[in-house]
């Protein structure tokens, strides 16, 4: 059973590496660079995590990585992307220190019951990892956020950015404004994502907790449903936080670069 898994999961890359350069072409191809860039860099951190690097560092230095990569890589030098990594470190630092302690208050992190009532994991792995669980928890937390947030900050930015290469007379709170408009637009379809993508992981899961009969007051206090939730609902915040935070970023690029910048992308 485990090599036809192994052939499912060649089958369905090379699937997808086809599609996105059928489709994608250049920029399909681009894309693919870049995933397998970013692949890269969590290969790395989950070696120097198991190495004993300060993770609080690694999740910084790692973050600023597959930001640059995924924006700069792709879309290139310019206002909007360097507004929109701007924007992504930024909220990443804005909620370093919330994610940290909501985690170690709540006790959320490592094994949960369902993990630590199978037996079948607690005999074919060691939970002897030498590893600080609360910085795994806070790592996982930042990372599931982060594509949310590159999203929106470079969607907001492209947005605010077109809009000013086509009318640059437009005020700062004009320009705010549009800025708002797109985050209302993307915000309520990106929270969504966000939401079905944790529902449709853990269909299973709701499918057994429904057979043993568990009552609603153990299931909103368990760890295992906290632990998903809080990621959900980080990444929620998060995209909320981008949209304020990408238009003062973007504006004062704008600012910064000026019209001669303007007629170089043109």
């Amino acid at each position: 059973m485990e090599k036809e898994w192994q052939k499912m999961i060649i089958f369905l890359t090379l699937v997808l590496i086809m599609l996105m350069v059928l489709i994608g072409g250049e920029r399909g191809a681009m894309s693919i660079m870049t995933l397998a860039g970013n692949i890269v860099i969590l290969f790395f951190s989950i070696m120097l995590m198991s190495a004993g690097f300060p993770v609080l560092l690694l999740i910084l230095v790692a973050g600023a990585g597959v930001c640059y990569i995924s924006l700069f890589y792709q879309n290139g030098n310019n206002p909007k992307t360097r507004a929109a990594f701007l924007a992504t470190l930024l909220v990443m630092l804005l909620l370093f220190v919330p994610i940290y302690i909501i985690t170690w208050r709540s006790g959320s992190y490592g094994l949960n019951e369902i993990q630590i009532s199978e037996d079948d994991f607690m005999y074919y792995y060691s939970t002897d990892l030498h590893i600080n669980m609360l910085h795994v928890g806070i790592f996982v937390t930042v990372f599931s956020t982060l594509g949310a947030v590159i999203d929106t900050a470079l969607s907001v930015t492209s947005s605010v950015y077109e809009v000013w290469t086509h009318k640059n007379s437009l005020t700062a709170k004009e320009l705010t404004a549009s800025g708002y408009q797109v985050g209302k637009e993307i915000i309520g379809t990106t929270v969504n994502t966000l939401l079905f993508a944790y529902l449709g992981g853990t269909i299973l899961l709701f499918s057994y907790i429904q057979t043993q009969q568990y009552t609603l007051e153990i299931i909103l206090n368990s760890q295992f449903l906290f632990q998903d939730v809080a990621v959900m609902l980080f990444g929620a915040v998060a995209c909320l936080i981008t949209v304020p935070v990408s238009i003062r970023c973007i504006i004062r690029q704008i600012h910064r670069t000026g019209p001669e910048e303007k007629q170089s992308d043109l």
